[in-house]
């Protein structure tokens, strides 16, 4: 009789413990108060009962009018407590920049998520994300601009490539000026406005934006840099206008200018130039050419300009062709050295040496995903058979999911070493196969 009560309540845990599902949570960094070109952060975290068994597989989405920046290679695990269970999380952050004023929704996705459901059974389920909306606007100050620039510090400095001072005409000056804008891209940063007096001709160069970003894809700044070359066509007195560039401080909530002041200089005559036409030469001692045909005389540029044209379509030709295919290709191959297996391994036992529990199980898992496809981690230790490999992993898993503070007492120098012998134990096995085989056609 004291049996039933006992079996009773085991099968009543296990019919709770059978309705624990993952769980998806997502929310906005800020939700509200949004301005254009603002970073917002999308967090998504899955939360599962006893533990993973694999990455989950976070999707790639796009909204119109806005740029995302999706997660990076380092994803953050955590834990929460609910209801009495423990459950085990993953979460990565993406970055959008709204681009105009309107209203946003992240678009309906699905993630993949492999756990343990009830241990040692697994198995996978698939959750929607979270449908969330927000609203970015324009300052009441800014409406009026044909830009706008939000940032918490813009800086805007310029450098000539000689002193302003002995400019002769007909001599020719360079001017930089370079804009730097905190947390924005390059791309939102619009051109300067390069006027000049009569008697100044000005040659814009072609503008340089360059982006700087951290390791999980924040800008920390974005530089346009602007060149013009000016040549002094007569001599006077100068002045170059002011150079002003607005932008609203995010720190502030106001707007801002930064400015470069009028520049002004003065331009003397130059004997060695002249805009004169020169006289003309002494009809009796100049001597008079013998007449030629039109054809003659055009006919080596035509074939220059009919070569130049067949030599042009021809590397368009080539280009068109053969480009595409060559980018495509350089870039499947860097993505693949970059999620290859033995990257991945690397990656893995940098963070054992550590002792960062958490790197190293994320490590392992996407490791595992790359060395044997499809296979879980329990499938991993069971054809290992190596019980010193077991108790390793199971530490790490008690180190990153525990909620009893001991993280940081996990080493990971033994898990590495047999992490070490285990692959190249199965790599000699392979070698010595397909050796086997090209010795026995």
């Amino acid at each position: 009789m004291k049996r039933l009560p006992l079996a009773l309540l085991s099968v009543l845990y296990a019919s709770v413990a059978s309705a624990q599902t993952p769980i998806i949570r997502a929310h906005l960094e800020p939700a509200t108060g949004i301005i254009v070109g603002q970073p917002v952060h999308l967090v998504v975290e899955v939360l599962v009962p006893n533990y993973f068994t694999g990455s989950p597989d976070f999707p790639e989405f796009e909204i119109e009018n806005a740029i995302v920046v999706l997660p990076q290679e380092r994803a953050q695990n955590t834990n929460a407590k609910m209801n009495g269970t423990t459950y085990a999380g993953i979460a990565e952050t993406y970055s959008l920049y709204p681009q105009q004023p309107g209203d946003f929704q992240i678009p309906p996705a699905q993630l993949t998520v492999p756990y343990a459901s009830n241990p040692p059974a697994t198995t996978v389920v698939h959750l929607s994300l979270p449908t969330l909306t927000f609203h970015a606007d324009l300052p009441v100050e800014a409406r009026g601009l044909d830009y706008f620039l939000p940032t918490t510090q813009l800086t805007m400095q310029q450098k000539w490539s000689a002193p302003l001072k002995n400019i002769r005409v007909g001599d020719t000056l360079e001017r930089i000026i370079t804009v730097t804008a905190t947390k924005m891209q390059a791309m939102l940063i619009p051109p300067l406005p390069m006027d000049v007096p009569d008697g100044i001709r000005v040659y814009p160069g072609q503008p340089a934006v360059q982006d700087q970003k951290t390791s999980t894809g924040e800008f920390v700044f974005g530089r346009r840099t602007q060149s013009a070359q000016y040549f002094i066509q007569k001599q006077g007195d100068y002045t170059l206008p002011a150079v002003e560039l607005k932008w609203w401080n995010l720190a502030t909530k106001q707007m801002a200018a930064a400015t470069l002041p009028p520049i002004h200089f003065v331009a003397g005559a130059s004997p060695e130039f002249t805009t004169e036409v020169p006289p003309e030469l002494d009809a009796a001692v100049v001597m008079q050419p013998k007449p030629a045909s039109p054809w003659a005389r055009y006919k080596y540029r035509l074939e220059l300009a009919l070569l130049s044209i067949f030599s042009f379509l021809f590397l368009y030709w080539l280009g068109r062709r053969y480009l595409p295919r060559i980018a495509s290709h350089i870039r499947i191959k860097r993505e693949q050295r970059r999620h290859s297996e033995s990257r991945y391994f690397s990656h893995l036992i940098r963070a054992c040496h550590r002792n960062d529990a958490v790197e190293s199980y994320v490590w392992l898992l996407r490791w595992l995903a790359r060395w044997k496809p499809n296979a879980l981690l329990e499938d991993f230790l069971a054809e290992a058979q190596n019980i010193h490999l077991s108790i390793e992993i199971k530490d790490l898993g008690r180190a990153v999911f525990s909620t009893a503070g001991g993280k940081n007492q996990w080493t990971g120098s033994q898990l590495a070493t047999l992490l070490k012998t285990i692959r190249k134990t199965k790599a000699n096995k392979t070698w010595k196969a397909q050796y086997l085989l090209r010795l026995n056609p």
